[in-house]
């Protein structure tokens, strides 16, 4: 038999060139480095798995967005021109329409590629719905498709990124309304998500009451997952706002862990892989995807090794975007997807910064 991974990718991922690679590209080069270490790494697939493998399935939705960006851009091919067509959206807040402005003017060019997937997907029931369909309809596609290979019930884990945190929970969710996909007929080994954005970006799918959390969650029986992780780094100004905390919602410590990661490795404090090369977190899925290997006695070792490792050779641009994220994060911190929308501006135009400062600093 083999086991399904499933990735999914947060805010942004459309705003690479036409020839980039894929965006899991990097995500899984990552994991595979970091099992690497353990003889693991050519156990991770993504296409022809064997019997003890891992197979990898990226789920991808950033497609949708843009969709809409490159309708926009046939209508204005300078993004200045795009706001009317933004305001002209049915909004469920109409509130927000006064705040675009704003928000545009703080992140800069980077609003229409990042920020904008937030902001429709929180916003916008016109891409809402699709967008948590065609996650629902990739995962039941290669779920059934490795239950007939493997002639029994898959091993299925998940990773999630950002704003992908929302759109996997509305996904199953959703996959949870069909009576051929409950607790009776699928169980979820492991959800490992990076900055939870689904409490503060919640629509109609409740955070904590939805299937998509541990199998002994009150109220039973409807929790589907065996071990659900959330990591949050402590200079991450989107995973701060209206935090995603299981355990304050009655989840148990037999099903669920809330971590605060600490280690700033790279300017970008809120990448994917910057959450994904730290051990603590890699080693929970590791410890979920080879369960029979003693990890406990590698965990300190491997921690240790991570906080005394170089990092991105830019530490003036990795100092100062400390101090930003940092201003970025001092109280009071809005609780509203709005104050979401207005912190996640603010941290695209830091992280951007960041990234030009970091590339001038590097020989």
């Amino acid at each position: 038999m083999y086991q399904l991974l499933f990735l999914i990718h947060g805010m942004g991922n459309g705003a690479q060139p036409a020839d980039a690679p894929s965006w899991h590209a990097d995500v899984v080069a990552g994991l595979r480095a970091s099992a690497k270490t353990y003889a693991h790494d050519k156990d991770l697939v993504l296409a022809t798995p064997n019997a003890g493998q891992v197979l990898v399935v990226p789920l991808t939705y950033h497609q949708l967005f843009d969709q809409l960006r490159e309708k926009w851009a046939a209508q204005s091919p300078d993004a200045t021109g795009w706001l009317p067509l933004a305001k002209s959206l049915a909004f469920s807040d109409p509130q927000v329409l006064g705040k675009l402005p704003g928000w545009i003017n703080t992140a800069g060019e980077f609003f229409w590629t990042h920020v904008l997937d937030a902001l429709l997907y929180r916003y916008v029931p016109e891409m809402t719905v699709p967008i948590r369909d065609e996650i629902a309809t990739q995962i039941a596609t290669a779920w059934h498709k490795a239950d007939l290979d493997n002639g029994a019930n898959t091993s299925v884990h998940f990773v999630s990124h950002s704003l992908g945190t929302c759109v996997l929970h509305d996904a199953i969710a959703t996959l949870g309304g069909d009576p051929g996909f409950s607790p009776g007929t699928h169980l979820i080994d492991s959800i490992v998500t990076c900055a939870n954005v689904a409490s503060v970006l919640e629509t109609n799918c409740p955070a904590y009451t939805s299937i998509d959390r541990p199998a002994d969650a009150d109220p039973p029986p409807d929790g589907m997952v065996g071990s659900y992780f959330s990591f949050r780094h402590e200079l991450d100004p989107v995973a701060a706002v209206k935090t995603f905390r299981g355990d304050q919602h009655g989840w148990p410590a037999s099903g669920y862990q809330d971590e605060v990661t600490k280690e700033v490795k790279d300017w970008n404090v809120h990448g994917y892989s910057h959450y994904l090369d730290n051990p603590v977190v890699h080693l929970r899925l590791f410890e979920r995807l080879w369960p029979r290997e003693n990890w406990a006695s590698r965990r300190d070792g491997a921690i240790l090794a991570y906080k005394a490792s170089p990092g991105t050779p830019c530490p003036a641009a990795i100092a100062a975007v400390r101090q930003q994220l940092a201003t970025i994060l001092a109280p009071p911190l809005p609780q509203t997807p709005a104050g979401f929308i207005d912190v996640v501006s603010k941290t695209v135009q830091v992280l951007q910064g960041a990234r030009q400062a970091c590339a001038a600093e590097t020989p």
